[in-house]
């Protein structure tokens, strides 16, 4: 029987790089009433192409406002969220001169393909590709801010790594998934880990910058999924340029709202 060992850990190794990501994205999709609602409180519907296929993201601001657009938010939600649950939020603390990119991640919502690092990234850049060339707007990079909650944090370091950004918001985001699932199973998957997000990294290379954003993490204290020391750690990169806000008594979804008051603003 002892040939048979090999087979059998061959078998898991696959086990595991089939199903982690189901342990990773939790998927939701939307029922047609859902989009009518958002199509009916002015929300934009932005439509692309990627390698994963047909994708869209959301556009929202203040239509009755009657002012230009100063500044342009790209929001990225946690793992099981989709993109229009932000509009229980957003349109009661939008400053009527800001916009809001909405990213949906590929397999969520109604777009087409699977979540991986590389396709969130491919989304987060050709939404907003896709949204200039809709609302033929040409802004600098004072105007651009990025904002992650969770598995959102590391969707919006990832794309801020890549593209100049005046402002940065991530709340309860982690260090790095493998450290997340060291904390999660009490081992490293090492090499095995094929959704390798590291928030780490990419804040290393937005401080190395030119030009370094804006960066403010918020973490609740009493995070039971994302522990606060992460949220601390990342900050540590740099203390004097990173403004970290521990929020006492906060699980992992409660400092949305607090941290989205004090930093939706143009």
């Amino acid at each position: 029987m002892w040939f048979l060992l090999p087979l059998l850990l061959i078998g898991l190794v696959l086990l595991v790089i089939r199903l982690q990501r189901r342990f990773i994205y939790f998927p939701r999709r939307y029922a047609r009433a859902d989009l009518k609602e958002a199509s009916a409180n002015g929300v934009q519907e932005i439509r692309f192409r990627t390698s994963q296929g047909n994708q869209t993201a959301f556009f929202w601001r203040n239509s009755d406002s009657g002012t230009a657009l100063q500044s342009l938010w790209l929001v990225f939600g946690g793992n099981g969220t989709v993109a229009l649950d932000w509009m229980g939020v957003i349109p009661h603390l939008a400053d009527p001169r800001t916009g809001f990119l909405l990213i949906e991640y590929p397999g969520y919502g109604i777009c087409e393909g699977t979540p991986s690092p590389q396709s969130i990234l491919e989304n987060s850049e050709n939404a907003f590709q896709a949204l200039l060339e809709q609302e033929r707007w040409n802004p600098g990079d004072d105007a651009i801010r990025v904002l992650g909650h969770s598995l959102g944090g590391a969707a919006a370091l990832q794309f801020a790594a890549k593209h100049p950004v005046h402002k940065i918001v991530v709340i309860s985001t982690f260090t790095t998934m493998d450290d997340m699932v060291r904390a999660t199973i009490r081992v490293s998957l090492g090499r095995l880990l094929r959704h390798r997000f590291n928030n780490v990294a990419s804040l290393k290379a937005i401080l190395s910058q030119e030009r370094v954003p804006e960066i403010n993490i918020f973490h609740g204290e009493a995070d039971r999924l994302v522990p606060v020391h992460m949220g601390l750690a990342l900050s540590q990169l740099d203390p004097g340029r990173i403004k970290f806000v521990a929020i006492p008594g906060a699980d992992h979804n409660d400092p949305i709202e607090e941290s989205l008051r004090s930093v939706l603003r143009p």
